[in-house]
This record gives structure tokens, C-alpha cells and sequence, in this order.
């Protein structure tokens, strides 16, 4: 599955602020925008809330960009709007 990403580094938590369904969220991050942290950080974060391995989950367009285009692998659609949800 594709999902639409808008970054906010530099922030005091990691965190989601915004769910846009059925293609966006909006997620706040402590790292900084440099030396690839931020991105990093949000692959982490997304993997360790979806329990999937880190390899499930590629920046696919956005890698400089607040907003980024998510390729999600090994979880569809329903459940992941599900998990993100709870959170």
C-alpha cells in the first residue's frame, strides 16, 4: 500500500498529529532534517507501530521533502488505517 506522509521535524515528540484517511497522516518527529535523521527516524517509528521489519517499509518519492510518498508492504489497507487509529 501507498501512503501520503507530511514530516514536522524538529519536534518535542514522535507522534501522529493528523489522520487524513483513506491516504495521508501528518507525523511530528525529534530528529532533525539533516544527514537523512529525520527519515530514519519516521522508517523506525512506522515500523515499530505497524510490528513490521524495517525493510516493509520505502520512501518511495520525498526523501528532501516534508512530504513524503510510504510504500508499505505486509500490511493492507483496513489494518493499517486500524493501528494508526489506536495510536
Amino acid at each position: 500500500m501507498l501512503v501520503e506522509v507530511k514530516v514536522r521535524p524538529n519536534s518535542k515528540d514522535d507522534r501522529i498529529v493528523k489522520i487524513n484517511p483513506p491516504q495521508s497522516i501528518e507525523i511530528e518527529l525529534r530528529a532533525k532534517p539533516e544527514n537523512n535523521q529525520a527519515n530514519e527516524r519516521l522508517l523506525s517509528f512506522l515500523t515499530k507501530m505497524l510490528k513490521l521489519p524495517k525493510n516493509s517499509l520505502k520512501i518511495i518519492r520525498g526523501h528532501t521533502e516534508r512530504k513524503k510518498l510510504i510504500k508499505i508492504d505486509g500490511v493492507d489497507e483496513e489494518s493499517f488505517w486500524k493501528i494508526i487509529k489506536e495510536e
